[in-house]
């Protein structure tokens, strides 16, 4: 947005044809990716709202959920004892995700009345969706 002197401000992207900008882009490859520990460091997604914040969080973990999940059925057949890291890191990763969905449906139903709060969620989750 231009300001008086016909600057403009350093909040705003560059926008190509269909609307993105880069940074948005790069922040749609990572959700696609799955790198969900990223997408914090996106100023694009800090200035999002805490509903867009938790459905691109979990969209990125449904995401490495499909990878990690193919990533075990190979090494189960191949290296049987050695998928249990994984299969660990799998289940953190449903959990998360169950969170979210519930952060979600709460915030939802809540909207009217109440904000989520910080001491309703893990800390680990509240630091994705703050």
């Amino acid at each position: 947005m231009e300001n008086e002197r016909g600057e403009t401000s350093e909040w705003e992207d560059e926008r190509d044809e269909s609307g993105f900008s880069e940074k948005e882009m790069d922040l749609d490859v990572e959700i696609r990716a799955g790198e969900w520990q990223n997408l914090r460091r996106f100023r694009s997604y800090q200035r999002r709202s805490r509903q867009w914040k938790i459905i691109a969080t979990y969209q990125a973990i449904s995401n490495r959920l499909r990878q990690l999940e193919q990533l075990f059925y190979e090494l189960v057949r191949n290296h049987p004892t050695k998928s249990e890291k994984l299969l660990w890191e799998i289940k953190k990763l449903r959990l998360i995700q169950e969170i979210l969905l519930q952060c979600l449906v709460w915030y939802q139903s809540k909207r009217d009345q109440q904000q989520l709060e910080k001491d309703m969620v893990p800390q680990e989750v509240w630091d994705l969706i703050k």
